[in-house]
């Protein structure tokens, strides 16, 4: 048997992931609640959760497309759902902000209820009850790949053979590769599911709802914050281009040298990588210059979003 587990990426978020980890959190607490709960009532409270708290396509309460994200069957379940929910939804939330993260996030969820029911056999009379973060936590992957498509995945594998053979060790993929195979998988599963080809207890059409849900809302939100006008980015996909900055020096009245009293505060993203810290003093300089592209982001401490980093370009300098 083979098995992957996702186990880290190559990018370093500058903010806390307090959406995230308050997620992990609320999941965990739920699981926990329930399976206290179970052992207190000897099982007689699995009926209630299962009637009100999980989602069932053909008789459930008006709430339990939001409860059914939050609720877990056990802790393999959970643990593995938490492992990428830490994973891909820290890295999103430092990207696009706190705010529109939980907005996206639970609107991937909301997009895998429904996209479960139009993949299920019986539709909106089915009786199988679906719940789990995983159709939320695909939008996260599909927020992902649209914003670091290139970057690298860290993976650790484990290979046995019985009990004849067995093996441990890592590997790295570019993150739309993995993605990509993770939802190509779930389409073929959750296309065979709805012949009643396949049922493995996993939801997953709902896997394939969220991913396209983020994938979407990802695609909109770049569209939208691109500003209207500007000159496309070089093919290279760089924020900072030596060669222009080597140019621009050699021709500028002005030394691109930042005082010394500022401090290095300023990152920027192009939505493929993340570079800095610079000073704003830096940052003008090379727009100026062109070696910094009008379409990336910029952040610094105490925002709580990624903003144009053209805004900076009229900024004093003091």
């Amino acid at each position: 048997m083979f098995i992957a587990i996702p186990v880290g990426m190559n990018y370093r978020t500058e903010r806390y992931p307090v959406v995230t980890f308050t997620l992990i959190g609320i999941n965990t607490v739920v699981w926990l609640a329930t399976l206290i709960a179970a052992v207190v009532t000897e099982g007689e409270s699995s009926r209630w959760v299962h009637g009100h708290l999980w989602f069932v396509p053909g008789a459930c309460t008006w709430y339990a497309p939001v409860t059914a994200m939050f609720v877990h069957s056990g802790i393999l379940h959970l643990a593995g759902n938490m492992i990428y929910l830490f994973l891909f939804g820290a890295c999103v939330e430092d990207l696009i902000g706190r705010l529109r993260f939980t907005i996206f996030y639970l609107v991937s969820g909301l997009a895998a209820d429904l996209v479960y029911i139009v993949m299920l056999p019986g539709h909106f009379q089915s009786p199988i009850p679906m719940g789990g973060a995983s159709g939320a936590i695909s939008g996260c992957m599909g927020m992902y790949v649209l914003l670091r498509a290139g970057e690298q995945i860290e993976f650790k594998y484990f290979f046995w053979f019985f009990l004849i053979y067995m093996k441990v060790g890592e590997f790295e993929l570019p993150a739309w590769v993995a993605i990509a195979f993770y939802f190509a998988s779930n389409l073929l599963f959750a296309v065979l599911g709805m012949f009643g080809s396949h049922d493995g207890g996993v939801a997953f059409g709902a896997h394939v709802g969220g991913f396209l849900a983020g994938l979407g809302l990802i695609a909109a939100y770049k569209w939208l914050a691109k500003p209207r006008g500007q000159a496309a980015a070089p093919a290279s996909g760089r924020i900072i281009d030596p060669s222009a900055l080597l140019a621009a020096s050699r021709t500028s009245a002005a030394p691109v040298v930042a005082p010394s009293t500022e401090t290095p505060t300023i990152y920027l993203h192009d939505g493929k990588q993340q570079i800095g810290p610079f000073t704003l003093t830096t940052v003008q300089r090379m727009l100026q210059q062109g070696a910094v592209q009008p379409d990336a982001s910029y952040w610094s401490e105490g925002m709580t979003d990624w903003e144009s980093v053209v805004d900076l370009s009229g900024q004093p300098l003091g």
